[in-house]
């Protein structure tokens, strides 16, 4: 690992797509479970149990999909700019990124326009979401040095807090 330091917190919206994702997968885990073990929790098919905590995280979800790409347009720049033996422009996360997040708008339309597969173009964009993200974060994480625990992540985040007043003079 580098002891490079990055300024940049756009990573954080990088690690968010496959929290969601895992989110969305024990959400939709448990409702299959309750599917099958209450006797009153009667859904039409299976489609439904994947889409209703879709439906649930949507907002939430969506919104760290749509902010994938210009993170890691955002954060590879910062992390290149930093001076480590970051790939740059050859690596195409952002693109790829662009592709989940079409997969994932698009799916979510046809989803609710009653299409048969829209669940499965939906599961996609977030599988490729989810895989694209992963892979920037281990490779960010041989590049430069990253928070190792929850204190040095609070510590992180407090770092920005901290800030000189006017005139450079420390209280």
């Amino acid at each position: 690992m580098s002891e490079v330091r990055v300024d940049s917190r756009w990573w954080y919206w990088v690690a968010a797509v496959p929290l969601v994702t895992a989110f969305w997968v024990v959400c939709s885990v448990w409702m299959f479970v309750v599917v099958q073990v209450v006797p009153e929790a009667v859904v039409a098919d299976a489609g439904e149990v994947l889409s209703l905590p879709a439906v649930a995280l949507g907002i939430p979800a969506l919104v760290a999909f749509l902010a994938l790409p210009l993170a890691l347009w955002m954060d590879g720049h910062a992390v290149d700019a930093a001076g480590s033996d970051w790939p740059g422009d050859d690596f195409s996360a952002p693109g790829i990124a662009v592709l989940a997040d079409a997969l994932v708008v698009g799916g979510s339309v046809l989803l609710f326009r009653g299409a048969t597969l829209a669940a499965v173009v939906v599961v996609a964009g977030a599988g490729l979401g989810t895989w694209i993200s992963v892979r920037y974060l281990r490779n960010r994480r041989d590049h430069v040095a990253m928070p190792a625990s929850f204190w040095e992540w609070r510590d992180e985040l407090r770092a920005g807090d901290r800030r000189e007043p006017a005139g450079g003079e420390r209280e």
